[in-house]
């Protein structure tokens, strides 16, 4: 890491903070534009509203966090642009608002942790205060209206069920049901980290999700409202309904977090559940339309080549991404409906533009854990592969069977407990073990631990070099 010891910004920094500006559309996830709002056509004049239209999350609590000169918001992005934003007035009286907020909420921790005799600081560590609710008249006008919804997250700290957090205030759901009736072109840009709860304000037709994306992001977020540049990237979580989530259930207990679901998460889970999410996995739109067509499927060696031709439909530029999506055959214990096995990205194209795409995926990672044989398998049975450019519009491509089932990968047990030597025979693969308390931390490239139960040394013992003698297309 290079340390900054002069005032004025090097090189190197122009250089990182140009290519995040660059690279931050490809990562916004465009949900819904059902009226063709955005790109906003040439507005002027623009009433922006928000905790995140000043107070811009840039990125995670703890290690998440980044550290600039200077980060800029999402207001003074839409400034550099040249846009006049109306709401100067709005803005000041919620960071007044804001400001008793977190003075009062300080406060509050002080009191507290002066009362239970610990330390304020270890005891303010990671807690963020609370949403602000306030009665400011929505009065400005503008060409457009954007209201940026925000939300801390990161390191240390779960997200919870409540109000402010997965929720949305009732503040929140007032001015944003508001603007969206008062405004023809309304905007809702999320500057999140982690899902939250939309069905409130299902009513919005133009909703885009910028995430959380670091120090030049928001004069990308003006590039992408402004069309200077397209959102191109796909949501990484499926977004739900909190009730229709169970794996939220677990969520945010005060000494530690636990998995009911097994392998049934996220879009695992509603591929087999008789819910409808929000918004599916790898969903994204963007400014223009893609035609996926004329597939070719091939085995070469272990590896399962998918060929798919991308064109652009629409009349602007884009990108998309493709993706695969591998479906075990009936019978194999434990396995989801599909899993997501590759993807592939188009370079930007225009209309009526073609790219050919190849996505490659080991046939051997196609195999899953017997805990009962310490191994890998390959089971016996149909793989149907499917494509598509989100989990919920993949489609079947081709099917490849394996007539017999094939141990790929062998492991070792080796964590069995009892170790006298703090781990080193766990991490060195031999007789012994670790103590079951996370003796192998230092070693995780090597050993997988765990506090019950056996871990396994990540270490093959057999492989099957060529698997391509076992399927068949």
């Amino acid at each position: 890491m290079q340390r900054i010891s002069v005032p004025e910004m090097q090189p190197f920094e122009q250089e990182g903070m140009d290519a995040v500006r660059r690279a931050a559309p490809e990562c916004m996830v465009l949900l819904r534009n059902d009226r063709c709002v955005l790109p906003l056509q040439s507005p002027k004049r623009i009433a922006l509203y928000g905790s995140g239209a000043r107070h811009t999350v840039k990125g995670g609590t703890g290690s998440g966090d980044v550290n600039v000169r200077h980060f800029v918001t999402v207001e003074e992005g839409l400034r550099h642009a040249g846009v006049e934003i109306t709401t100067a007035a709005w803005l000041a009286a919620y960071d007044d608002i804001r400001t008793q907020v977190q003075a009062d909420f300080a406060a509050q921790l002080q009191r507290e942790a002066k009362e239970q005799g610990v330390d304020p600081v270890f005891y303010a560590m990671w807690r963020t205060p609370p949403e602000p609710d306030y009665e400011i008249p929505l009065t400005a006008a503008g060409d457009a209206a954007v209201y940026v919804l925000a939300r801390s997250s990161g390191e240390g700290v779960d997200r919870c069920d409540e109000a402010g957090d997965v929720r949305l205030t009732e503040t929140e759901v007032r001015d944003i049901r508001a603007l969206n009736s008062a405004f023809e072109d309304f905007v809702l840009v999320l500057n999140v980290g982690g899902v939250v709860d939309l069905a409130p304000v299902a009513e919005v037709a133009t909703v885009l999700l910028m995430s959380q994306l670091g120090s030049a992001a928001e004069d990308a977020v003006a590039d992408v409202l402004l069309g200077t540049s397209y959102p191109s990237g796909k949501l990484t979580t499926t977004w739900a309904a909190v009730s229709d989530s169970p794996s939220t259930a677990g969520f945010s207990a005060p000494d530690d977090t636990y998995y009911r679901e097994g392998i049934y998460v996220g879009y695992r889970y509603f591929d087999i559940a008789a819910v409808t999410p929000r918004y599916r996995f790898g969903f994204g739109l963007g400014y223009t339309e893609f035609a996926v067509e004329n597939t070719a499927v091939r085995v070469r060696g272990d590896e399962i080549c998918v060929q798919v031709n991308v064109r652009n439909v629409g009349a602007s530029a884009g990108k998309e991404v493709v993706q695969l999506y591998v479906s075990a055959p009936d019978g194999v214990p434990d396995q989801p409906y599909q899993e997501l096995r590759g993807y592939a990205k188009t370079r930007e194209l225009h209309a009526r533009e073609s790219e050919m795409l190849e996505i490659t995926v080991r046939a051997s990672d196609l195999s899953s854990f017997d805990e009962t044989q310490s191994a890998y398998v390959f089971a016996a049975g149909t793989y149907w592969l499917r494509i598509g450019t989100s989990s919920d519009a993949a489609n079947i491509v081709a099917g490849l069977r394996l007539e017999r089932s094939v141990t790929v990968e062998r492991v070792r047990a080796i964590c069995t407990g009892g170790s006298t030597d703090g781990g080193r025979s766990c991490a060195a693969g031999v007789r012994g073990g670790c103590s079951g308390k996370g003796c192998c931390s230092h070693h995780f490239a090597r050993c997988v631990c765990h506090r019950r139960g056996n871990a396994y040394l990540q270490h093959r013992t057999a492989r099957c070099p060529n698997l391509r003698q076992y399927l068949v297309a």
